[in-house]
């Protein structure tokens, strides 16, 4: 689809080739609607003008491409740019605190629609002191107070305000999800890893999503049977994320300014290319990730 005529593999594509809009015309049929999409952009070696062609294509066959996905910013903004038609752009994140750190490098701008795992919101990375007091790696929650017999607790930035100033805890001067939804008038979905999350998780997130739709305009995506989970698994979704994805702050808030590292907001855009590593799962800092992607066995090429 996205061959030009000088390439030299252009005279293996069959531009001639009509089945893709006869498909999509006895769709249209069946649905009444013409096939609406959002491609989750995987491939870190196609250039931006490629997907650009490669989208346009689709669109004249009758495909509805509503948005186009990536864990890589300067991606989604490169390729939109050669676009004939304006496409969504969705920014996927590991974690809510990706997104918060991404504010502050200005990777973000207004009316931004913005993915992040869910599993997130009920788990934070525990400190060395507060694993060492906890003698195991063990989920950490502030709202252990007010919830002390969930199994599943959602973390205090993930609630309004308003649903804060009723709890028994004093939480007025710490940053929420809401305030930088609100800041940059963020459209905000959620993901899990659907093979690592049980039910009582999904079940505790979904009816925290639906509750909180102002705050979730775009709900929870959701890959796997509708309202199936797969059985005897424990978990909350966040798998090896959790190990990659940045804690949320709560010392922070949308107009401060912040001293960011120098791989504050690449290292996971970092580590994914370098795929001789495959999928980086570590427990180190972004400095000491860097560095192994940089220099070590992972880096590109070795």
């Amino acid at each position: 689809l996205c061959l030009g005529l000088s390439d030299p593999n252009s005279e293996r594509a069959h531009h001639d080739c009509n089945s893709m809009v006869s498909c999509l015309k006895s769709i249209k049929d069946i649905l009444g609607v013409s096939l609406r999409v959002v491609l989750d952009l995987k491939s870190r070696r196609v250039p931006p003008r490629v997907w650009g062609r490669l989208l346009d294509k689709l669109t004249n066959r009758g495909l509805r491409v509503k948005g186009i996905g990536s864990f890589d910013v300067q991606e989604l903004r490169a390729i939109s740019s050669f676009c004939c038609e304006p496409v969504r752009q969705v920014i996927f994140f590991h974690s809510v605190g990706d997104l918060q750190r991404a504010c502050h490098a200005n990777e973000i701008r207004h009316g931004d629609t913005v993915y992040f795992n869910a599993g997130s919101l009920l788990w934070q990375k525990p400190t060395m002191m507060e694993a060492t007091d906890m003698k195991c790696c063990g989920p950490v929650d502030c709202m252990g107070t007010a919830f002390p017999k969930a199994r599943y607790v959602i973390q205090s930035y993930a609630y309004p305000r308003s649903f804060l100033s009723e709890l028994p805890l004093d939480l007025s001067r710490t940053s929420t999800l809401e305030d930088y939804q609100k800041y940059y008038n963020l459209n905000i979905g959620l993901y899990v890893q659907e093979f690592s999350i049980c039910e009582e998780a999904l079940e505790v997130l979904t009816n925290f999503v639906n509750f909180q739709s102002s705050l979730y305009n775009l709900g929870m995506a959701w890959g796997g049977i509708n309202g199936a989970t797969v059985g005897e698994v424990k978990g909350d979704g966040y798998w090896n994320q959790r190990f990659m994805g940045r804690n949320w702050d709560l010392n922070i808030f949308p107009t401060d300014s912040i001293e960011l590292l120098g791989e504050d907001n690449r290292i996971v855009r970092e580590a994914m290319l370098a795929d001789a590593c495959g999928q980086v799962g570590t427990v180190n800092d972004s400095e000491e990730v860097s560095n192994v992607i940089q220099q070590g066995a992972c880096a590109a090429g070795e």
